[in-house]
């Protein structure tokens, strides 16, 4: 990844039509290309606390060093997206960084009084979003310092350079 650790390296938008979403992304916004995950596998969920299955799609593409992430609910499982969209909420869900210690950083927005409003794993590595929606206006969500998120951001980041508007969406096996 091109940007320092603990930067904001992703803004990220719950999208109430994928394909609208990234139709306006591609073609007007000219952002892209986007790597999209239906059904991302998002494993050991916890949503406030508790047992969570959110089912969700997400597609990733970059806009110069900033990633950002379109996400849509596939079903209506309690979640952080799902609480979102019944507040009648669309667009900016939250940002998103990489701390250098991702424990002691949990701790701090813990000790801050930071709820754990969405916690899960992807491919082994931990990530958390933290309500600070009365604070920023949104989340925050926060990845460890792991190889599984650098590989993927700096893939996404990498096809984004010189991209020439070819092959906007593309599928990704996460």
């Amino acid at each position: 990844m091109t940007q320092p650790l603990y930067t904001i390296r992703q803004v990220a938008y719950v999208v109430r039509d994928m394909d609208a979403a990234l139709k306006y992304w591609t073609e007007t916004l000219k952002v892209g290309p986007f790597f999209l995950a239906e059904h991302c596998p998002l494993e050991n969920q916890k949503y406030r606390g508790g047992e969570s299955h959110a089912d969700v799609s997400l597609a990733l593409g970059n806009s110069g060093d900033v990633q950002i992430e379109l996400i849509y609910c596939e079903d209506d499982s309690p979640s952080v997206y799902k609480e979102f969209l019944d507040a009648g909420r669309t667009g900016v869900h939250h940002f998103g960084m990489m701390p250098e210690n991702f424990e002691e950083t949990c701790a701090h927005y813990k000790a801050l009084g930071h709820e754990a409003a969405f916690e899960c794993t992807v491919a082994g590595s931990p990530l958390v979003y933290f309500d600070t929606v009365d604070t920023i206006g949104h989340f925050i969500e926060l990845w460890d310092n792991s190889d599984t998120y650098k590989g993927l951001f700096q893939m996404v980041e990498d096809a984004a350079k010189d991209w020439d508007g070819s092959d906007p969406v593309r599928i990704l096996d996460v």
